[in-house]
């Protein structure tokens, strides 16, 4: 039997635990009040499909009653999930303001069904999603489709495999957002193995000569590297 292993829990930001990675243009401030506390709730997810394995638990039902003890403002998916499902959790977790996701497997090329187009019409007005972490990204289809669920994204964080990764996603995201007059990004984060300084002087040298340039900064901290623009 498969454990299920969804959870709920909140964010503890006291000096000795390390910032979650949507909290990088944060202050380092305790949480100080109820309301504070109250906005730190994340819902783990797991397993998106309980029925599966338990027939009288849906995941809709699950959710719903996690609903009736506190509200959820970050939600993590650590299984694979369809666009399908990814919307059907959204539109019922109104108020999620950070999405971290393992994968968004795309099942064919191609236009939305029209079911998916007028849930999707019904979901993007409510849909408060500003930070998104892709933690198992094969192409591009699958950040084009969670961009379009979560249209007033403006801090993105991708696991890469390595530099090479970083930069092919540096410049085909630069690219798009170049043909977007009103795209609301203005970070991006690469979570990548060893990464260090020369790394940072690579991806600024290539998007000078990809003539991608605009007013950035980016740095290295840690294993991650930071590009944010105004």
């Amino acid at each position: 039997n498969k454990t299920q292993r969804n959870s709920i829990s909140s964010s503890d930001k006291s000096p000795c635990f390390r910032k979650r990675w949507y909290e990088y243009d944060t202050q380092h401030n305790m949480i100080n009040s109820s309301d504070q506390l109250s906005k730190s709730i994340r819902l783990s997810l797991d397993e998106v499909r309980p029925e599966q394995w338990t027939k009288t638990i849906f995941i809709d039902d699950y959710i719903n009653h996690v609903l009736t003890v506190t509200q959820i403002y970050h939600l993590e998916i650590h299984v694979k999930i369809f666009t399908d499902k990814l919307m059907e959790i959204l539109h019922l977790l109104s108020e999620i303001k950070t999405l971290k996701i393992y994968s968004l497997p795309i099942l064919q090329q191609g236009d939305l069904s029209e079911e998916e187009i007028e849930f999707l019409c019904v979901l993007l007005p409510k849909n408060q999603i500003t930070k998104i972490c892709f933690q198992h990204m094969k192409d591009m289809d699958e950040l084009y489709m969670l961009t379009l669920i979560c249209s007033r994204i403006n801090h993105l964080q991708i696991k890469c495999i390595d530099y090479m990764h970083a930069e092919l996603l540096t410049g085909l995201i630069l690219t798009q957002i170049k043909g977007i007059s009103k795209s609301s990004l203005r970070l991006l984060c690469f979570s990548i193995p060893e990464a260090h300084d020369e790394m940072c002087e690579k991806l600024e040298k290539m998007i000078d000569v990809e003539n991608l340039h605009f007013d950035f900064m980016i740095k290295h901290v840690m294993d991650k590297m930071y590009l944010q623009w105004k």
